[in-house]
């Protein structure tokens, strides 16, 4: 072991040049290179290794030291754990399973103006979720993180199951991924790499790698702390198998699989005819600028780099060649950490904090009920003659149905007294009782969070400290919510690279009903900023968001239709299942209510034409009237003017009476007109005609 581990300094020292990038080098060079980033970034991950089996131990249960527990077994003394730590684990994670978050993908503009969510890409995405149960994978992965204070999943295109491929996220164990040893940020999102060493079968490596030798499938030196006892080459186990003619257990090999970014030049090209920025490979550039030298054309460009993952797969060597990696925009594996620490370099979690109380619990406990067992009355001191038959007294005397006879004398003489017992000592309860509640209270989860406060105390107060509580959890939900947006965006990827070939999605329509849609390449395509916010039918939203409605409700029951109370259904407590009930009886069809609704619609089109008529007959009348009118008007007018140019105006037919309209189909009815003008004076026939007053000379006439 020594051996290899020295011939294995030797190639890390003899790397050829530091400050190539790893897929610039080949065979031997790229090993060492990759197999010297896993020693160091391994060895700054042992302590947290140690504390992260040591909390898992503690959230099973199993909270006592080897020795400590040797040495009260030996002493009998009882080992007493009562587990407090399970019920504020469970407690948290209980937060994050009923608090979901859904993912929205916004569009990254260069325009102005209001900017709406793709309701396509974000119903794929919770599709892709729906299908590979990622919602329960990443709840697994967030336990991890509160227990040791890092939680991982991978997110990856499986082609082993359907031709086309289908998306599978899962949850990954901890004690398997190595980080980047200078990686500070929440998450992980400045590490340059990270490793995972996948322990399979045999055989499970031979189909990954079938050109690769047996002996090369295994990495004996990336076991670490996970293997106890001494490491054997898969070469020994499998001599060791043929010999004994059995199964060796041990027949199992590991790879690791290295996931890294590098650093690449690229150019920004500017298009002459189209004025579009272009990003051309430093090669293509080169062709063109060449091209446009020759031609005498300026080319204007910028220098830029970019991040380039890559991947490869250890064993005894390289297995297979480097590769791009499985996302461009980052790791296929995605990180929840809990609380830095700054000193050590890694994350811890919440049951760091409680190990302590814990087991000064489980102690005190046990010493209390040893002192109870130790110092428990029903001893006596006696003299020796206090009994006539000492055998039988000690046969007797802790039987209460027995009598345990005394020589005379003895009771009253004194001779016999009960042992004194020393009790708790003063203050011990009180130890206790603040290891207990310590429990807790390093982690600042209070009752009210755990549902166990037993206090009549208003509603109103106990909501503000659960809202207390989850103050001081903050931190780690944001580490939630920023692990969900990087998975977002490795499924943003998978949508647009594998999934937009028209195959159907199960998205929710704008009815609230399920339908099958085509995810096609032009509805996915472009760059999207990815959002997370908290999911309306998560349990905790649902509670909020009804509790708001209710008050609100009130004030717009007038405006309440059916297909209004049915979309606020969408966010009560009830059962999606009811819900769903209540929009099919919404939508199907009533023959009645259709019926009565035809005839509703019949006696409004009658009503209108009823109406219309009506409407049309006065018109008419109005049109008649106007026409008879101007025609009696004409004919007074021809009449008065025809008066007025008579010789004998006097003699002239007279009209004295008022005029009136005769309503129409009456043919009797005579139109009159009304007074225009001062009436003419006549002469009774039989008098004699009264003379005609002089002229008035012309002037100028005499």
């Amino acid at each position: 072991m020594e051996q290899e581990r020295d011939q294995y300094e030797d190639e890390t020292s003899a790397q050829s040049d530091d400050r190539r990038a790893p897929s610039e080098l080949e065979g031997h060079a790229l090993y060492s290179r990759l197999r010297g980033w896993y020693k160091t970034d391994f060895d700054h991950s042992i302590k947290w290794r140690k504390e992260a089996k040591e909390c898992f131990a503690f959230a099973a249960g199993d909270q006592w030291d080897k020795a400590d527990k040797a040495a009260l077994e030996e002493q009998g003394r009882p080992v007493i754990t009562f587990n407090r730590i399970q019920s504020i684990i469970r407690a948290v994670c209980g937060i994050e399973i009923n608090g979901r978050h859904e993912t929205v993908y916004l569009p990254r503009g260069t325009l102005p103006g209001a900017v709406k969510a793709n309701e396509l890409l974000s119903a794929a995405s919770q599709w892709m979720a729906d299908g590979t149960d990622a919602e329960d994978e990443q709840s697994a992965a967030f336990q991890d993180t509160v227990v040791t204070g890092m939680g991982w999943t991978e997110a990856r295109m499986s082609f082993d199951v359907e031709a086309d491929g289908a998306y599978v996220e899962e949850k990954i164990d901890p004690l398997e991924m190595v980080w980047d040893a200078s990686a500070r940020s929440k998450n992980l999102a400045d590490a340059r790499r990270l490793y995972r060493v996948r322990k399979m079968s045999l055989s499970e490596a031979r189909d990954m790698f079938p050109d690769i030798d047996d002996a090369e499938l295994d990495a004996p030196w990336a076991y670490g702390g996970e293997t106890d006892g001494e490491v054997v080459p898969i070469e020994e186990r499998r001599k060791k198998r043929r010999e004994s003619e059995g199964t060796d257990s041990r027949d199992e090999v590991h790879i690791v699989h290295c996931q890294w970014y590098e650093r690449e030049e690229f150019y920004r090209v500017a298009d002459p005819m189209s004025g579009q920025v272009i990003d051309m490979e430093k090669d293509d550039y080169e062709t063109l600028a060449a091209r446009a030298s020759e031609m005498g054309m300026p080319v204007q460009a910028v220098k830029q780099t970019k991040r380039v993952y890559k991947q490869a797969f250890l064993g005894g060597t390289i297995l297979g060649e480097v590769m791009e990696g499985p996302c461009p925009t980052g790791f296929s594996w995605n990180c929840i950490t809990g609380e830095l620490d700054r000193n050590a370099g890694y994350w811890y979690g919440m049951v760091r904090l409680m190990m302590d109380p814990q087991r000064w619990c489980n102690k005190w406990l046990s010493q209390t009920l040893f002192i109870l067992n130790s110092t428990a009355k029903g001893g006596i001191l006696a003299e020796k003659d206090a009994f006539t038959d000492i055998r039988a007294a000690q046969d007797t005397y802790a039987q209460p149905d027995a009598i345990t006879w005394t020589a005379k004398g003895a009771i009253s003489g004194g001779k016999i007294m009960q042992k004194p017992g020393m009790g708790l000592p003063s203050g011990f309860t009180n130890l206790l009782e603040f290891a207990i509640s310590s429990i807790r209270d390093v982690t600042g989860v209070n009752l009210e969070l755990l549902g166990m406060r037993d206090a009549n105390q208003a509603g109103i107060l106990e909501a503000q400290r659960k809202q207390a509580a989850m103050t001081i959890l903050a931190t780690l939900f944001d580490s939630l919510r920023r692990f969900r947006k990087q998975v977002g965006r490795v499924r943003l990827h998978y949508i647009q690279e594998y999934l937009s070939d028209d195959r159907l999605i199960r998205i929710v329509g704008d009815d609230g009903m399920m339908q099958a849609v085509p995810l096609t390449r032009d509805q996915t395509a472009g760059k999207y900023e990815v959002i997370v916010d908290d999911a309306p039918t998560s349990p905790n939203a649902k509670q909020e968001t009804w509790a708001t409605i209710q008050q609100v409700l009130p004030a717009f029951r007038d405006l309440l239709t059916p297909e209004a109370v049915v979309a606020i259904l969408e966010y009560s407590p009830l059962p999606s299942k009811l819900v769903d009930a209540f929009k099919a009886m919404g939508q199907k069809p009533n023959p009645d209510a259709d019926q009565q609704k035809q005839l509703a619609i019949e006696s409004a089109l009658s009503k209108i034409r009823k109406d219309d008529a009506s409407a049309e007959a006065t018109r008419a009348k109005g049109l008649l009237d106007l026409v008879n009118a101007g025609a009696v008007v004409g004919q007074q007018m021809q009449a008065a003017v025809g008066n007025m140019m008579s010789p004998e105006p006097w003699a002239a037919p007279q009209i004295n009476e008022p005029f009136a309209v005769s309503p129409p189909g009456d043919p009797n009815a005579q139109p009159m007109m009304p007074q225009m003008m001062p009436p003419t004076p006549t002469v009774p026939n039989g008098l004699p005609q009264p003379p005609m007053p002089p002229m008035a000379p012309e002037q100028g006439g005499m």
